[in-house]
């Protein structure tokens, strides 16, 4: 056996820790979308009684714009709830993204202890290969890395990205109506 059972607990240790912030992780985004989506049925509702509440006073204005309105309303909710819900998963797909990495630098760990052991008792021919096995899994650790901070980095330019979209959809307000009475003069004449 290569590893000693320090190494072992130790390495058991940081896979169990790594599950935790994983588990942590994906409880605070369910948390979240949570919250995201009830606020927004409970502005839903709010707009909803508001809106019914004008209809049963009789107010002609909010009788012919109602359909408009809703649908206006609805679309920055909408647009609320994508912001927000794109954000909750950037946010999580970046941690799932640093986790992996720590996993990984711990089973390299792992490996690099075998092959020090390994070359300890080998002999001077077999040092070579593994020498060059640990610097080939060095390089693949570095490129992970490059990797992770780019997947990263294209996560948080996409989530800039989407949010003015987003913004635009929600401040976006209700073209004006044109009357059907100046409609019918214009072609009458």
């Amino acid at each position: 056996m290569f590893l000693s059972s320090h190494e072992i607990a130790r390495s058991r240790e940081h896979a169990l820790n790594n599950l935790l912030d994983l588990s942590a992780a994906c409880i605070d985004a369910g948390q979240r979308f949570s919250e995201l989506i009830s606020s927004n049925s409970r502005e839903a509702v709010h707009h909803g009684s508001r809106h019914f509440a004008q209809l049963g006073h009789g107010q002609l204005e909010t009788m012919t714009q109602f359909p408009t309105t809703v649908w206006l309303d609805s679309a920055a909710r909408a647009s609320r709830v994508l912001d927000g819900a794109l954000e909750i998963m950037g946010q999580t797909h970046k941690v799932m993204i640093r986790n992996a990495e720590s996993q990984v630098r711990m089973l390299d760990e792992m490996v690099f202890a075998t092959i020090n052991r390994a070359t300890k008792t080998s002999p001077w021919e077999a040092e070579l290969v593994l020498q060059a096995m640990k610097t080939s899994l060095q390089s693949a650790e570095q490129t992970l890395h490059g990797i992770s901070e780019a997947v990263i980095e294209t996560v948080t330019l996409a989530e800039k990205e989407i949010h003015p979209a987003t913004e635009i959809m929600a401040a976006s307000a209700p073209a004006p109506r044109r009357r059907a009475t100046t409609t019918r003069k214009a072609t009458a004449a």
